[in-house]
């Protein structure tokens, strides 16, 4: 965690807002924790990462795997223990979701880093927010604009990120085929590195005061978040009046991610919106923004050697009031 990015954007206890402080040694730290003002809640920073999610015990509890991974066993040894723990295990998971993302945001896959430019440009203010920035190439790439922080709640995600920053490197293990995966290390631009850094928060319950950031992006997480409603609502919370929200969502809406009565759109095809989803973000975002303009951007993952799911994505470029 950079002392630049916690003095600049002065995060404040999620639960009950209370002040929160932290003791540096120098720019940057790398275990520690955060104490509330107020509460007295305790808060990790685990290998740069401050764990700012207010059900902390809930969440370190759910997430013992992402947190304790080791990342110095050999690819052999990786092999051996994704063959033993099988398809469709959390580790197995893990390592294809954050394979995924790392191949396409520094593998060449690029499909994040062309939404986002379709969604940026050269008005885009600082601070920045990159919501669910997942392995952290969009964070990079905002950072062209100002200090930026990106934030999700994946923490084997932004423990990726994190070591692009610290020693400009994406390592991650990229998926064959089955539960064969090859091991992938990049050299990254770090042109922005100063400008950026990565912090585990909720996208419903940011840890941050009102009018905080000047641009704030969500891409492709509103269908991957438990309450969309309040991540829309936090999004206008944190963003300063006339800064700009550049949210994008495919709505590949699943119970696993979101409940059913949490989705915009994508059910009651009896309704006045016979079922469509884009009514209800333009209608969840309300009063607080004016909508500047709207795409339809393709948007391609790989899952592996001879698989692919791809996308159109809805894109929202929109203006608070």
């Amino acid at each position: 965690m950079r002392r630049k990015h916690f003095e600049t954007l002065q995060p404040v206890c999620p639960l009950c807002r209370g002040t929160l402080n932290v003791d540096f040694e120098g720019d940057d730290l790398i275990e520690g924790i955060i104490t509330c003002a107020e509460c007295r809640r305790e808060y990790p920073v685990v290998d740069g990462i401050p764990i700012l999610v207010g059900p902390i015990r809930a969440w370190l509890a759910a997430n013992p795997l992402q947190l304790l991974s080791r990342e110095d066993l050999s690819p052999s040894i990786e092999s051996l223990i994704g063959d033993v723990l099988g398809p469709g295990s959390q580790y197995d998971t893990m390592r294809q979701h954050v394979g995924m993302y790392a191949d396409d945001h520094y593998g060449g896959g690029g499909a994040a880093a062309r939404l986002l430019d379709r969604a940026l440009d050269s008005s885009a203010g600082a601070p920045l927010l990159d919501v669910g920035c997942a392995t952290g190439g969009t964070t990079f790439r905002l950072a062209e604009h100002g200090l930026t922080l990106g934030v999700d709640l994946n923490f084997a995600m932004l423990r990726l990120a994190a070591s692009v920053l610290w020693d400009g490197k994406a390592r991650y293990a990229r998926r064959r085929v089955g539960v064969v995966y090859d091991r992938v290390e990049l050299d990254v631009d770090m042109a922005t590195a100063d400008s950026v850094d990565f912090w585990c928060c909720d996208a419903s319950a940011l840890p941050f005061q009102d009018a905080t950031f000047a641009t704030v992006s969500s891409l492709n997480l509103v269908d991957c978040t438990p309450a969309p409603h309040q991540a829309l609502g936090e999004t206008a919370r944190v963003l300063r009046s006339g800064g700009r929200a550049l949210i994008s969502t495919p709505y590949d809406w699943s119970p696993s991610a979101t409940p059913v009565e949490q989705w915009l759109g994508g059910h009651s095809q009896r309704g006045t919106e016979r079922g469509a989803s884009e009514p209800y973000l333009r209608a969840s975002l309300g009063d607080a923004f004016e909508i500047e303009r709207e795409d339809n951007v393709p948007w391609r993952v790989r899952l592996h050697d001879r698989s692919a799911v791809e996308y159109d994505v809805h894109l929202v470029v929109a203006k608070k009031r």
